[in-house]
């Protein structure tokens, strides 16, 4: 068997058209599983992978036996080979844009139990409080809308931010989980606050925290992107090359480029464990986004900073933040079937972080568990008094299933607690629900 093997290496390294052959036939064959979805698809491109860099190892090794020929046509081929590869990947792309959704027939064989109580994804989420407002959204489309100059200074003053961390970091991290104005998650380790905007009558956090124009019900309002968050383990949340880096306190001038037809910019300041990070896109090279959200946050925990607790932190929560009575799970369609919105109002009692699970209700697969769990993660707010309920919202994707072939799903809402103590179920309720295509 060994003498086998050792013949047909040198057979394939001594050739000049059987490393390309090889590879050629792997990429046909992936492209052939990719457009029948045929699960193979992952590991033949890896393959694929391993027989390119085979061609690269047949030329050094007839160059070093100084068959030159063969060695030349073997270098040769691997930019030949490139080509090929470019339309192959154009043509696969072309037919996944116009060849429609890719059905995984998930849902071919399942039927909806006739036993069970099942509920339907809202359209809307319940109405809240109509005197509910989102200030930090209103200073900053209030500053978009003004005069603007082409001075792309500021000053990086998060003051009553650095206070709290290094007074009352607890206090600090309390109200971040408790105000539905924040998402407090942790990220490839790292622990982030990312502010969410309010929707409408909904707070809502959208995919990593990035907001546009889009997501603001008015149509006179410039064009713009714009993420805020907070680091509290010493690293941003993006690592971006041309970033701002400045210390607390320091006046710069942001450098900015043209990204999307608008002018970019992405700042972060630090103190010590601390990293505020600020995403603006914005049509103007006055960074007045940038600005403004940091006179708003170092504004608004100004009466934190003087009276660091739990009173001082219900007092200046945005309306509607604790809601009375039995704890709820909510799922709204988003604009797809299979992408949803979530909305949980619970209490856990003590701090920690809240997640989703997911399962056919029939066979009990779970479904998309990685993904869910890490869109769901969110530690949220807490108090004494069971009858108060807090906030947890998320989007996410199913990805089990086809569109207009329902299935039943319980949702599981889970509580992991800071204090280490093990995990526990909230409470779950069934839904009937979508896959998405891809």
């Amino acid at each position: 068997m060994l003498n086998l093997f050792k013949r047909i290496f040198a057979k394939y390294f001594n050739s000049w058209w059987i490393p390309v052959t090889v590879c050629l036939l792997l990429l046909a064959a992936f492209a052939i599983t990719v457009l029948l979805n045929i699960k193979v698809m992952a590991v033949l491109l890896v393959c694929w992978g391993i027989a390119f860099l085979g061609i690269l190892c047949a030329a050094i090794w007839n160059l070093i036996k100084k068959r030159w020929a063969k060695g030349l046509i073997n270098l040769a081929m691997l930019p030949a080979c490139c080509i090929v590869v470019f339309f192959v990947f154009c043509f696969l792309w072309f037919h996944a844009m116009m060849g429609g959704p890719i059905k995984d027939g998930f849902a071919d064989n399942l039927t909806i139990p006739a036993n069970i109580d099942i509920s339907e994804p809202l359209n809307k989420f319940k109405t809240v409080p109509e005197n509910i407002e989102d200030g930090f959204q209103h200073s900053l489309l209030t500053a978009l809308s003004s005069q603007s100059n082409d001075d792309p200074a500021i000053t990086a003053n998060v003051a009553s931010l650095v206070k709290l961390h290094q007074d009352a970091p607890g206090v600090l991290m309390r109200f971040l989980a408790t105000s539905p104005a924040w998402h407090v998650s942790k990220e490839r380790g790292n622990f982030f606050a990312t502010r969410r905007w309010l929707s409408g009558t909904e707070w809502l956090y959208s995919l990593s925290g990035y907001y546009t124009r889009y997501d603001v019900p008015k149509s006179d309002i410039p064009n713009f992107q714009f993420r805020f968050s907070i680091g509290f383990s010493g690293k941003p949340w993006a690592s971006v090359l041309n970033a701002n880096k400045m210390d607390q306190g320091q006046p710069a001038t942001l450098r900015v480029s043209t990204k999307n037809k608008l002018l970019e910019s992405n700042c972060i300041i630090r103190k010590d464990d601390l990293v505020v990070e600020i995403f603006e896109q914005s049509e103007k090279k006055e960074r007045r986004l940038t600005q403004a959200a940091l006179s708003y946050v170092n504004k608004e925990l100004e009466p934190l900073v003087a009276h660091p607790d739990w009173t001082t932190i219900r007092n200046i929560l945005p309306a509607g933040s604790i809601r009375q009575g039995k704890s709820t799970f909510e799922l709204r369609n988003s604009f797809q079937p299979g992408i949803y919105d979530s909305e949980a109002w619970v209490n856990p009692g003590e701090p920690g972080m809240l997640y989703l699970k997911a399962f056919e209700v029939t066979k009990g697969t779970p479904l998309s568990a990685g993904i869910l769990k890490a869109r769901s993660s969110e530690w949220i707010g807490w108090s004494d008094n069971p009858q108060e309920l807090f906030f947890s919202n998320t989007n996410f994707t199913i990805y089990e299933g086809d569109w207009g072939k329902p299935y039943a799903a319980r949702f599981e809402v889970w509580f992991v607690p800071d204090s280490g103590t093990p995990e526990r179920k909230l409470m779950e309720r069934v839904f009937k629900i979508e896959g998405w295509q891809r």
